[in-house]
């Protein structure tokens, strides 16, 4: 274990639309078929454990801040009840991970170290390895050689060099490891379509920087969702039961990102000073305008699974939209 300190129908649930409006997306799968999926104006689950299923169905929750699902019926959930108060429940994870969730703050009596509305959970299979952070502070256990080698390489003296923007852990030590400077490591042999979608990001301009969310399926080979800044999402080998749910929340994705781009457009005509790079951005609109109807087909495929991807892709002024968050 490393700590690393700094300064069956798939159902809705009861809580408030309006409590999400700035929730970050969340895809959680556990090992019973179960998962958790959310973003700002939709949120699907299906097979919960009961407790978390109960607390969901409950008048209590105003805001979904995090949804962990792991082995068995163990899960994560951070959120914030009505009155405003932040809070966590578990069921079934390791001890370690309870220590840092519950660690008391020092100098607050009966308040919680932890950033509660930052915290984020990766769980390996069978809840045998997982990483955890509040922003602040990390925690791992167990994780792939080639991961812990990554993460520690970008550690000197205690402080970060580059912080992980995104960790997957995904099945028979698969992971992924995205940084804040846009690094990107991983060791995905059980997922070959996102070996390919990540090789094709690395070789675009702002490729991998476009990646927003990869999350792996941590029971299923070859199963994951992507998602990137522009609204994109993909996935793979998903089970069928949870197909609908993945839908809607593309669709949903989708408009969000859409709906984040015109208001970006209007705070951008309403700015009276023009800044530096003005006629850089009106040449990337005016190469939208001209490439916006443009389709490219992208296929990704693995060898000797079986296994293949179409995708959709338009073409702007940075590229190939779509793959991995490209635009």
């Amino acid at each position: 274990m490393f700590a690393l300190p700094f300064s069956p129908a798939r159902t809705r649930s009861g809580f408030s639309n309006d409590a999400l409006h700035t929730c970050d997306t969340t895809f959680s799968f556990g090992q019973r078929g179960n998962h958790f999926l959310q973003c700002a104006s939709r949120h699907d689950y299906t097979r919960l454990p009961p407790k978390l299923a109960a607390l969901l169905s409950s008048n209590q929750v105003r805001k979904v801040h995090h949804v962990a699902l792991g082995y068995e019926n163990s899960f994560l959930m951070t959120w914030r009840d009505q009155k405003g108060q932040d809070r966590i429940d578990t069921q079934g994870i390791p001890d370690d991970l309870n220590d840092f969730l519950f660690a008391p703050h020092p100098q607050q009596p009966n308040a919680l170290l932890r950033s509660i509305p930052n915290i984020r959970l990766t769980l390996g299979p069978y809840n045998t390895s997982f990483f955890i952070t509040d922003g602040s502070a990390y925690l791992w256990l167990n994780l792939p050689p080639d991961l812990l080698a990554a993460l520690q390489l970008r550690i000197k003296n205690g402080t970060w060099l580059d912080r992980p923007r995104i960790v997957a852990l995904g099945a028979d030590a698969s992971f992924l490891l995205i940084t804040e400077k846009h690094a990107a490591v991983w060791d995905l042999h059980n997922y070959a379509v996102l070996t390919k979608m990540m090789e094709f990001s690395r070789s675009q301009s702002n490729g991998i920087e476009e990646v927003k969310n990869v999350v792996l399926h941590a029971y299923r080979y070859q199963c994951f969702v992507a998602e990137s800044w522009n609204g994109t999402l993909l996935h793979n080998n998903l089970p069928p039961h949870e197909l609908p749910g993945v839908e809607v929340m593309r669709v949903a994705i989708l408009k969000e990102a859409q709906e984040r781009e015109r208001r970006d457009g209007e705070k951008e005509r309403r700015k009276v000073v023009e800044r530096p790079n003005r006629s850089e951005l009106k040449e990337q609109a005016s190469l939208r305008r001209q490439w916006g109807d443009h389709q490219q087909e992208f296929t990704a495929k693995t060898k000797g699974k079986g296994l293949s991807l179409s995708l959709s892709l338009s073409v702007s002024a940075k590229g190939l939209a779509g793959g991995l968050g490209l635009r």
